[in-house]
């Protein structure tokens, strides 16, 4: 399970299939959702409760 505070800006996370990036927290502090976008550079907001339960954090590996 992943809490919203522990987000790294940057990194790969999976939602329902998606890869996404984390870019930041919403201005929008009453709603309390997160700002990622997709490989189409499109943004996605999610809030904390879909955080903790859906959002999966991706391992991502270098090629030697």
């Amino acid at each position: 399970m992943i809490e919203p505070k522990t987000l790294i800006k940057g990194k790969l996370y999976e939602f329902r299939g998606v890869q996404l990036r984390y870019q930041h927290p919403s201005s929008c502090a009453v709603q309390a959702r997160y700002v990622f976008t997709n490989s189409k550079g499109q943004h996605r907001e999610l809030g904390a409760q879909i955080i903790k339960r859906e959002l999966h954090s991706v391992e991502e590996f270098a090629e030697n």
